[in-house]
């Protein structure tokens, strides 16, 4: 219902098709075609109205494998490799994905205000406090909100990373999540925040 949001985004303002992008890209929903309409099955009734309000934007996630995410925007198939699912914990308090698209690796994070903001990348601070007051104002209308944020990544950062991730992944069960998590830490910093959603 926001008609500016929908004017910047025909226009093609970059930051507000990151935005839908993310949406479409950074969750655990699964499409299903139920004869011949895209229904989506989601762990949650949040996570499935963040999808389908990328989709009434133009971002219409469409598939899933194992090992990719396809999205289509202004009829242009977006194929992307999954690389890494950074689950949800109710400790965490965020989810990410990391993907690579031609060449380019990039991490999509959403979770609560308080763990994106402090993982934000410096110099941010006036779309920090713009954000902050939109937060304030869904707050007094009772919604819950989510920040998001996005980090490019390159090809040895991510190698470095994805070798440490392994060794938590592989670890004794007792020592697992603890060590996923800080492993997680490593590379949910120096975000670029994208903004917030209700």
């Amino acid at each position: 219902s926001d008609q500016c949001l929908l004017d910047d985004g025909r226009r093609g303002k970059p930051h507000v098709h990151e935005f839908f992008r993310l949406l479409a890209l950074c969750h655990t929903v699964m499409p299903e075609d139920k004869e011949g309409e895209l229904e989506y099955q989601a762990q949650s009734p949040d996570e499935n109205a963040l999808v389908s309000s990328a989709r009434n934007f133009g971002f219409v996630f469409t598939k899933r494998t194992p090992r990719s995410i396809t999205i289509t925007f202004n009829g242009v198939e977006e194929v992307y490799e999954l690389l890494c699912i950074l689950d949800f914990n109710n400790v965490r308090k965020r989810m990410s994905v990391i993907l690579r698209k031609d060449g380019k690796i990039r991490l999509y994070s959403k979770g609560a205000d308080t763990v994106i903001f402090e993982r934000l990348k410096p110099g941010q601070e006036e779309l920090k406090v713009k954000t902050q007051d939109h937060l304030d104002k869904f707050a007094l209308d009772g919604l819950r909100t989510l920040v998001l944020g996005t980090r490019d990544l390159t090809e040895q950062e991510f190698n470095d990373w994805k070798d440490a991730h392994h060794q938590a992944a592989i670890s004794d069960h007792s020592q697992r999540e603890e060590r996923l998590d800080a492993v997680y830490n490593q590379i949910e910093k120096d975000l670029d925040l994208l903004g917030a959603t209700t």
